[in-house]
């Protein structure tokens, strides 16, 4: 019996040490992972390709889905100073061509993080390969939108939800949004071009996204817990 309670007691200390070091494992390798996963948040308006002609980012508005112009490469322009977290060593991205809001569906990933050597411009000659290298992305999963009368014009908003991949694999939970106006119009205007089959082109758009990380508590009591059920097993072990 004191042979038994000397191997059960050496054993519980033994797991005790344990949890520090377990705990910290988990942390170094959440710590990596939080700093490989996109977290932050940015602020973004539409840009302008210079080249074979000059043409702005655009939305046309249909009554199931946006669609973006020019193609293949509609680029945006993060706000300077607006980037948090990670999100600070972009400066440009590309957004998809089209939201569909009947299907719930969208060209994804919907936008490519990157940089170009001025915000959001596609120079001459620029190299844009950082926009579509498939690294650094925001992928939708679902969308909602409303049109609001704002004095004599009609806001549309539109909610952005899904998940940002770094250009490392790891994703986090996030969204945004694009905002952008019809003027000198109602909704019931609005509403009654798009019921109609028709759509409202060329127009200007910004929007925002962010993202999130899982906190440092909640891994912690995940630590807790691997602590615990190791414990558990070494002690069923000992009993037999």
């Amino acid at each position: 019996m004191i042979n038994f309670k000397s191997k059960l007691l050496n054993a519980t200390l033994a797991v005790t040490a344990a949890i520090p070091l377990a705990t910290a494992g988990l942390f170094t390798s959440a710590g990596s992972a939080q700093a490989a996963a996109l977290s932050g948040a940015i602020q973004f308006g539409d840009g302008l390709t210079a080249s074979p002609l000059a043409t702005s980012s655009a939305i046309e508005l249909f009554q199931d889905a946006l669609t973006f112009t020019p193609q293949p490469i509609t680029p945006i322009g993060i706000t300077t100073g607006s980037a948090t977290g990670n999100f600070s060593a972009f400066n440009s991205g590309n957004i998809g061509n089209i939201i569909s809001f009947s299907s719930k569906v969208a060209d994804n990933p919907f936008i490519d993080f990157g940089s170009l050597t001025l915000p959001g411009l596609i120079l001459p000659g620029e190299d844009t390969s950082s926009l579509t290298d498939g690294l650094n992305t925001f992928t939708l999963t679902s969308t909602t939108r409303s049109l609001i009368q704002s004095g004599l014009n009609v806001a549309i908003d539109v909610a952005l939800f899904g998940f940002f991949t770094s250009a490392t694999g790891e994703k986090s939970n996030g969204g945004g949004n694009l905002t952008f106006q019809v003027n000198d119009t109602s909704v019931d205007s609005v509403n009654s071009i798009l019921s109609g089959g028709g759509s409202i082109k060329n127009l200007s758009f910004s929007g925002g996204t962010f993202a999130t990380v899982p906190e440092p508590a909640a891994l912690l009591g995940l630590g807790a817990v691997g602590a615990v059920m190791a414990m558990s097993r070494r002690r069923k072990s000992f009993v037999q």
